[in-house]
């Protein structure tokens, strides 16, 4: 993905609908961003195109003459991998397509306008100009417990990212793991969730808490598995990995405040995994970071303030950044990166973002975290969504 410093952003479009074509081409938003625009009715006219030059990012619709957008996507993904890939689909094709983890940054329902696909656009590389910065990209890449024996995390993404994947499929792949099964049916069985002592086996988890849960947490564990840290530290990942499960606690406590099902079982979701960049720090950084976690209890300074400081990203940025290598789906993406700055995302309504704040800050208020300063809450993001900013106190 080049640098709006470097030279304009770059964006083929592949519909075979030429007055949306022409319309994106026109949109003052784009226009106005300088954006190079190029629009193509079929795929192979579309992978000419990129062969001839390659585009910073990729829009296709899944309808399209000769190979459907998202075969062209899966191509592109294959020779481009640097392109950003958005995937335009109608509603009625949802179910099919979100399995699909990692073939589209972004999954767009049609119709879409141009204004809606400039800002989708705008915002996805927006986040991945944040978790793509060369410390990011360095601390994950030199972090050595990353790249040794990834088999069973690469089994387990493989297997939940098939769009044809059902229980039958996934129950075995968590099951070779004693530790994941122990949290599962641990977390399946807690009150908050109803579990109430009756959850035995993988299967029932899966059908109570569904797919996306029980892989996040699977993720979760097999990463702390795989990072492998000394005792002394083991304790501080043992810690953040308890805050990601009370935070998915406090994030299902705001379907009180008007947030949507759909919303709220996704967000259970990512509050799994949002914190999992500090088990990266610690595997990297090691007692340095250790160090850090310490100095902001001292200096009342949360956390990921003194990482930008010291390190030049923080663990939010480290997080996303892994998943998307991951091919982990955007809304954890963005949601991870920028949870602790929501602002540049906050409108009038509930999104992931200020969603994973709110859920974070509030178990940072109700659960004690001994080894470091835990976000706070901005007050002006919650007003904004209308969340009364001491809604802790409405939580169980």
């Amino acid at each position: 993905m080049s640098s709006h410093g470097k030279k304009a952003v770059s964006i083929l479009v592949a519909d075979k609908d030429k007055q949306f074509l022409d319309s994106i081409a026109a949109d003052p938003t784009i226009r106005g961003s300088g954006w190079q625009v190029r629009g193509v009715q079929d795929a192979d006219a579309a992978l000419e195109a990129l062969r001839s030059d390659p585009a910073d990012a990729i829009v296709a619709n899944l309808d399209l003459p000769k190979m459907s957008g998202d075969r062209l996507l899966a191509e592109t993904k294959r020779d481009f991998p640097n392109s950003l890939r958005f995937l335009i689909h109608d509603p009625s094709d949802t179910g099919s397509l979100q399995k699909g983890t990692g073939l589209a940054h972004l999954y767009l329902e049609s119709p879409a306008s141009a204004d809606s696909l400039a800002l989708s656009i705008k915002r996805v590389f927006k986040t991945q100009l944040r978790i793509r910065r060369k410390e990011v990209v360095e601390t994950v890449r030199e972090t050595k417990q990353l790249h040794v024996n990834t088999q069973p995390m690469q089994e387990l993404l493989k297997t939940a990212d098939d769009p044809n994947c059902n229980i039958e499929d996934l129950a075995p792949v968590i099951m070779q793991h004693p530790t994941a099964v122990a949290t599962i049916l641990q977390v399946a069985n807690t009150a908050f969730l109803g579990g109430g002592g009756r959850v035995e086996t993988i299967e029932e988890a899966l059908q109570m808490l569904g797919m996306d849960f029980v892989r996040n947490l699977a993720i979760t564990e097999l990463a702390k598995k795989q990072l492998s840290l000394e005792p002394s530290l083991q304790e501080i990942a043992n810690a953040v990995l308890k805050h990601c499960i009370e935070t998915s606690q406090c994030g299902f406590q705001l379907k009180q405040f008007g947030v949507s099902v759909k919303q709220i079982q996704t967000l259970c979701s990512i509050t799994l995994l949002h914190d999992l960049g500090k088990l990266v720090l610690l595997a990297h950084k090691g007692e340095e970071y250790a160090d850090l976690m310490g100095r902001s209890i001292e200096n009342n300074r949360p956390l990921w303030r003194l990482e930008q400081a010291v390190f030049g990203c923080d663990h939010a940025a480290i997080g996303a950044f892994l998943f998307a290598m991951w091919g982990l789906p955007e809304n954890i993406v963005r949601a991870t990166a920028w949870h602790h700055e929501p602002e540049s995302f906050a409108g009038n309504e509930f999104c992931y973002v200020t969603l994973l704040h709110f859920a974070n800050a509030a178990a940072h208020v109700k659960n004690e975290m001994p080894f470091y300063q835990g976000d706070e809450l901005n007050t002006e993001v919650a007003e904004k969504v209308g969340l009364p900013v001491d809604f802790v106190q409405d939580l169980d």
